[in-house]
């Protein structure tokens, strides 16, 4: 059996779930449930096909937290920023983060792959740390900084999966948001390099 047709039988042997916001940690619950439903595969699925298809799991958990994550410190951005340009990047980023999140929402099914419904304890973090400050200057460096966090975070995410995809309309939608990821990176590095 070809590895792409294995990891596609383990893929969509998995099932859809969407009650991971009671854990301390959605990703790590979402991952969890991945890695449990591919474990318990049929024999005939290679060890390795397994393994890749925890990895396809995973960089999807962990493009659905990103997702949410630039959504929702872009929705705060959106409130706070002073900066207008702050303000109108963070619009844009909602804007491409919606689609992006339907894109992966209906992979997601398709592949019967468990994405998180809330953010990591790390991207609560920041998000805390950003609604707990005041408006201003100071408020649009931080939200542009964790911005390019994000976005690196994204971008190895991406890459990875794309490299690892098991099919063209992964590779596609990988594709795509390495380019909005990308974009949303070099944006913010030059209003962060505007305002300091």
């Amino acid at each position: 059996m070809k590895p792409t047709t294995s990891l596609s039988i383990v893929l969509v042997g998995l099932m859809l779930t969407y009650g991971c916001s009671s854990s301390s940690d959605n990703t790590e619950k979402a991952e969890k449930i991945n890695n449990d439903k591919i474990d318990k595969q049929a024999i005939a699925v290679s060890n390795d096909a397994k393994e890749e298809a925890k990895g396809v799991s995973k960089n999807m958990v962990e493009l659905a937290n990103s997702s949410l994550t630039e959504f929702e410190l872009s929705k705060v951005a959106l409130k706070k920023a002073t900066n207008p340009e702050v303000k109108a990047y963070a619009q844009r980023v909602m804007n491409d983060h919606q689609q992006d999140d339907k894109n992966l929402q209906s992979l997601a099914k398709q592949m019967n792959v468990t994405l998180p419904t809330g953010l990591s304890d790390k991207s609560n973090g920041h998000l805390g740390k950003l609604t707990g400050m005041k408006a201003g200057t100071e408020f649009d460096l931080q939200y542009l900084e964790n911005m390019i966090s994000v976005n690196d975070d994204a971008l190895d995410s991406a890459d990875d999966l794309r490299d690892h995809a098991p099919n063209d309309a992964v590779k596609t939608f990988a594709r795509k948001l390495l380019d909005d990821d990308e974009k949303h990176k070099k944006q913010a590095k030059q209003l962060k390099n505007v305002l300091d």
